[in-house]
């Protein structure tokens, strides 16, 4: 089982930057996010257009790259960017940037993301299902199919150490009760530690 990239020029012009961005680690798991939802989508008859997923998925850790002097916490600072890079694009809708905002801000929100439900919650799940979690019944047989043609290439420690780094440097953008504030706090008790981050 493997889903190729949309062929569509908004997915090869969102693909093409992201890939001028992120790591490879971060990209293979942005495309895994991105099949991993639409999956998740047809599963649950959720009615969310293809370009809308792709293009979110895509995106979704994006702020890891850019914004890096901005205060802003890379969800917030990914989505902003996000909407820039679409607004310059033909074919998406006023109310689907703004879910495509809304996703991928909101993909590190524990269950404010899931049950907003559309776009949101199958970036949210996609993401969950990618880093371990049984979303659905076959989960760990897709993980591994798409694990052949996209590599995890240790994507825990990279993205971590991606968030981390920008905190270090901007601590504003790790605020309290935040995903990157966990990995922030949990850095700076132990810098030293070279597994991954406790806290993810």
């Amino acid at each position: 089982m493997h889903w190729p990239l949309p062929d569509t020029p908004l997915i090869h012009t969102v693909h093409n930057f992201v890939s001028t961005q992120v790591s490879a680690p971060i990209l293979h798991h942005s495309v895994r996010v991105g099949s991993l939802s639409q999956l998740i989508a047809e599963r649950e008859q959720i009615d969310v257009p293809e370009d809308s997923i792709w293009a979110a998925a895509l995106l979704h850790d994006v702020g890891t790259a850019v914004g890096q002097s901005s205060p802003q916490r890379f969800e917030v600072a990914g989505a902003n960017a996000a909407t820039e890079l679409l607004k310059a694009q033909s074919g998406l809708s006023g109310v689907q940037l703004q879910e495509v905002w809304d996703a991928i801000a909101l993909h590190t929100s524990p269950h404010i993301a899931e049950a907003r439900g559309g776009l949101t919650r199958v970036i949210r799940l996609g993401v969950l299902m990618d880093f371990g979690k049984d979303v659905l019944p076959d989960a760990a047989e897709v993980r591994k199919e798409l694990e052949r043609a996209w590599p995890r290439a240790d994507i825990e420690r990279t993205l971590t150490n991606a968030v981390v780094q920008q905190a270090l440097q901007v601590p504003e953008k790790a605020p309290a009760a935040s995903w990157p504030n966990n990995l922030y706090v949990a850095h700076l008790q132990n810098p030293n530690h070279t597994g991954i981050n406790p806290a993810f």
